[in-house]
């Protein structure tokens, strides 16, 4: 997957001037890359479009403008994005009552582990970045990365194929099935959009 060059980034106050739309188009994008997984879990599926708007939203939350803390900046944010046949997607948990988070992060932990991609009946693991659950609790970002062979790819170009993404969890199990312009979406990435 094609990584964010720091020619690419819009200084502070370039973005700052385009801010609202580019905003506004990244959150309709965006629409064709969240996939909600029971009440409680969503993944956005992250590529380099994505990746860089949370890197300019970064910079300018920070005031960042130096050329190397740029740069340092931007290097966190590429290692999200898999090189090769990858997908990357940041897994989201969503607690609405703050007075449950405590009981319901202590109850996912290592749900990071029991993430799979399905391409009809093939199943894909996610990898997970490790670090992110602890013995009694998780944290309620992860960052997943699936990878795919070239037989996965060309399943994922198929429009007849039915993609689904699965939680089997003791303590959670959910599952969803790809909308079209989720799966063209992401059938776009292996392609290098």
């Amino acid at each position: 997957m094609r990584r964010v060059a720091v020619e690419e980034l819009l200084s502070l106050a370039e973005y700052q001037s385009a801010r609202d739309r580019i905003r506004d188009d990244i959150i309709r994008y965006k629409r064709t890359r969240r996939v909600a997984l029971g009440d409680l879990v969503s993944l956005v599926f992250e590529n380099h479009r994505t990746l860089w708007f949370q890197t300019q939203e970064m910079l300018r939350a920070e005031h960042i403008a130096d050329p190397s803390a740029v740069a340092e900046e931007l290097s966190v944010y590429n290692e999200m994005l898999p090189p090769g046949l990858a997908l990357a997607a940041t897994l989201l948990i969503e607690i609405p009552d703050s007075r449950e988070i405590p009981a319901v992060l202590k109850r996912l932990t290592g749900v990071e582990d029991h993430v799979a991609l399905w391409l009809d009946d093939q199943m894909i693991p996610a990898a997970a970045e490790p670090g992110r659950s602890k013995e009694d609790k998780t944290s309620s970002v992860h960052y997943l990365t699936f990878a795919l062979s070239p037989q996965h790819a060309a399943l994922l170009r198929n429009p007849a194929t039915v993609v689904r993404v699965a939680i089997r969890h003791p303590g959670y199990a959910a599952e969803s099935t790809l909308p079209e312009p989720v799966r063209a979406s992401l059938a776009a990435d292996v392609d290098g959009e």
